[in-house]
């Protein structure tokens, strides 16, 4: 496993040092995200069927990433990451065209591909259309509707998502988030979270997370992760964070069972402009299938982020 990292980290520096690469990738970045913002701005004026004067800018993006796992006496496995999103202001209903990849679950055994290639295929993505109903500093409220797309037979879904976060004082801050879809086929799919945030300072912050997921297809399976976070903002360019969580599920045939305790520090860096980054993610893994013995776990992801004005990087937390 160590010269599997070894082998990332080496080609990811190589790759930095190669300028004429990097600058064929600035290119790249200008060309497509050009693209995005005029082909959604079409898509935004014929929808408002005028081209009407709108103060907003045109955030649509394009964020693609691909994360590599690697962990102690496992195979290697690989997961692309896929979320764009086509905002159309001049609706002013605002609404937004939606297609990303599909995660059934908040456990971080995500489905996984043996090689690069399989992840495009056994992924399933959603497509479709939000509406912002409600959508101000402290509340927002979403109704959406989609095709969900596994293998050859499409699913049609709809979706509520509802959010709300309260202020204590200016330092603390208690967020609750409810994001439900129903699939005519594979029916509720819903996960809510609570947090709870205190900011230290204008570099650090202490969040507490309760992740519940519901799935109807899979069995009624139930899946709760608890976890707390401390995140460091250092730069536009660069964070960091360290946090500890563990999961349990149940489903009809077993009752809530603790299946894992992980430990993890996370280094996030946009080293290219502000729309390419680099995630890695090293830390140690406590598994109940293997009682509970300590297993070394790496997470390395590279990603691109496509847009014209809603760009990557990091803000202060104040």
């Amino acid at each position: 496993m160590t010269k599997k990292v070894f082998f990332i980290i080496l080609t990811v520096l190589t790759f930095l040092q190669a300028d004429e690469k990097l600058e064929y990738l600035y290119k790249t970045h200008q060309i497509l995200s050009d693209w995005i913002y005029n082909t959604s701005n079409k898509i935004d004026t014929f929808f408002a069927r005028k081209d009407l004067r709108f103060n907003s800018k045109n955030r649509s993006y394009v964020n693609l990433s691909l994360n590599s796992y690697l962990e102690e006496h496992s195979a290697s496995q690989y997961r692309l990451n896929v979320k764009v999103r086509i905002k159309l202001p001049k609706t002013q209903k605002r609404y937004d065209l939606v297609f990303e990849d599909f995660k059934n679950g908040i456990s971080t055994d995500q489905q996984t591909s043996s090689t690069i290639t399989d992840t495009l295929n056994n992924n399933s993505y959603l497509f479709g259309i939000e509406l912002d109903k409600i959508d101000t500093k402290f509340s927002k409220i979403k109704f959406g509707s989609g095709i969900h797309f596994s293998g050859i037979a499409p699913d049609g879904y709809i979706s509520l998502y509802l959010s709300k976060i309260f202020y204590f004082d200016k330092n603390w801050q208690f967020e609750l988030n409810n994001n439900s879809k129903y699939f005519f086929r594979r029916h509720l799919d819903d996960t809510a979270q609570a947090f709870v945030s205190k900011v230290l300072s204008d570099d650090y912050k202490f969040t507490f997370l309760n992740s519940y997921h519901y799935e109807e297809e899979n069995n009624h399976i139930n899946e709760v992760v608890n976890a707390v976070i401390l995140e460091k903002y250092i730069n536009a360019k660069v964070g960091i964070s360290g946090s500890f969580s563990m999961y349990s599920s149940s489903d009809d045939d077993s009752n809530f069972k603790l299946h894992y305790y992980l430990s993890k520090f996370t280094y996030k860096r946009f080293f290219y402009h502000n729309f390419a980054y680099y995630t890695f993610s090293p830390g140690v893994i406590f598994r109940k299938s293997d009682n509970f013995k300590p297993r070394t776990r790496v997470v390395f992801q590279v990603g691109l982020y496509f847009s014209k004005f809603a760009l990557g990087g990091y803000s202060k937390f104040k």
